[in-house]
């Protein structure tokens, strides 16, 4: 798996939202990005964020009366052998 796509994704979140990103391995196999989101963001950092999260293969968007998250998920990629 290219790791570094992960890595990148997590970093831009976090520089969007002004968080920290949590990076899991995923149970089976690949990655998963959480993040808090911050109460007031701007339509800027919002949009920021979709457009980062759209380099996931699979992203989603957690709301409760008392927070929001983010979570971007990540398939484990294989060589492919002829």
């Amino acid at each position: 798996m290219r790791t570094t796509r992960v890595f990148d994704v997590a970093n831009r979140l976090a520089r969007a939202t002004g968080t920290r990103a949590r990076i899991r391995l995923r149970p089976g196999g690949g990655y998963l990005v959480e993040l808090s989101l911050p109460p007031g963001m701007s339509a800027d950092a919002q949009l920021a964020v979709l457009t980062v999260l759209a380099d996931a293969d699979r992203f989603g968007h957690h709301y409760t009366d008392t927070a929001q998250r983010v979570w971007a998920e990540f398939d484990e990629e294989r060589e492919k052998h002829p």
